[in-house]
C-alpha cells in the first residue's frame, strides 16, 4: 500500500512534468495514487498466491519423555546409605 507521502512526491512530481497547472491538484493526486496501486498489484501478481500454512510450518519434533517413574524407583534413589 502506497503512503501518502509516495502519493504526494509522485503527484508533484506529475504536476511539474505538466508544467505546473493550476486547478489539477486532485487530477494530480487521484492519478498518482492509482499508479501506485497498480504497481503494488502488479508486485503481487507477480510474487503469485502466498504457499499453504502447511508448507509454512515446519514439522513437530519428537521430544522422548522418561518412562513415569515409580515412588519405589524414586525411593530408592534417595535412601541414605
Amino acid at each position: 500500500m502506497a503512503t501518502e507521502e509516495q502519493i504526494r512526491a509522485l503527484a508533484y512530481s506529475i504536476w511539474e512534468e505538466e508544467g505546473h497547472p493550476e486547478g489539477k491538484d486532485l487530477e494530480h493526486y487521484l492519478r498518482a495514487k492509482k499508479i501506485l496501486e497498480d504497481q503494488v498489484a502488479k508486485k503481487v501478481i507477480e510474487l503469485g498466491p502466498p504457499p499453504p500454512v502447511a508448507e509454512l510450518a515446519s514439522p513437530p519434533k519428537q521430544i522422548h519423555l522418561p518412562q513415569q517413574l515409580s515412588k519405589q524407583s524414586i525411593r530408592g534413589r534417595h535412601k541414605k546409605k
